[in-house]
């Protein structure tokens, strides 16, 4: 079976069409240029840092995103809001097969690098010129969250039950929305818990030189799914450099 995070980098990429940090509590930064190693990314620099410039763009609308492993994992909440009457809630999650994965995250923004045209023209220079190593990738879009949690499980029957004193009823993401006051109380099997009341920084894109036997170099996103599940390298040599720009769709 695959090893943890590259299921979890596997799933959160076939759900969001976005590469994921790891570990999830991972800080990254529009404009960080690194390597992406079987879908991890490695920061070595900044754009900044190379004297590079670039303008930023945020998309003003926010949305709650929610994944679990589909068929393997449940979620139940009980007990009271009113923990003199009746106690806190619980909320108990469950697993049914090894490196389950359970992401609920609030308020997710999107920032983006404004012009990619021309940080691509720019970057295609530097690599014709011998100065941008061809391994390298640049942070070209990322989503921050507001209060998020993410779970991984390490055995097939693993289990975690949290309490929470909280003042209203839960929404649809129980966990990310009791975040600030999730205590756990018991936990079986569970190789990754991270509970971020003040968020997280878990996905991103990323765009790099792609070198290809016939045609031009092309400066693209990276990361994406070739077909059977592996993702595309792009470390063929090639001649002149092009850059060819990406359409991404809102998550909605």
């Amino acid at each position: 079976m695959a090893a943890m995070f590259e299921q979890y980098t596997r799933e959160m990429r076939a759900q969001f069409d976005y590469l994921s940090a790891w570990p999830p509590h991972t800080h990254l930064e529009l404009g960080d240029v690194g390597i992406l190693r079987r879908d991890k990314f490695e920061r070595q620099t900044t754009l900044t840092e190379l004297g590079i410039p670039f303008k930023v763009r945020q998309r003003s609308r926010d949305i709650d995103l929610d994944y679990c492993s589909a068929g393997n994992v449940s979620i139940t909440v009980s007990g009271s809001a009113d923990a003199v009457a009746a106690g806190p809630l619980r909320i108990a999650v469950s697993f049914a097969r090894e490196h389950g994965v359970v992401f609920q995250a609030k308020a997710c923004h999107s920032t983006e690098i404004a012009d990619r045209y021309t940080l691509g023209r720019t970057v295609l220079a530097l690599a014709e010129a011998g100065r941008w190593p061809r391994d390298h990738v640049v942070i070209t879009e990322l989503l921050g969250t507001g209060p998020a949690v993410v779970l991984v499980s390490s055995n097939h029957d693993a289990r975690i039950e949290l309490a929470a004193t909280v003042p209203a009823p839960l929404d649809a993401l129980p966990l990310a929305s009791a975040s600030a006051a999730l205590d756990v109380v018991s936990s079986r099997g569970i190789g990754v818990k991270f509970i971020a009341p003040d968020g997280l920084t878990p996905l991103f894109r990323a765009s790099g030189v792609r070198r290809r036997f016939f045609g031009e170099d092309r400066f693209e996103h990276r990361g994406e799914d070739n077909g059977n599940g592996a993702p595309l390298v792009g470390d063929l040599p090639g001649a002149p450099a092009e850059f060819v720009e990406f359409d991404y769709e809102d998550l909605a």
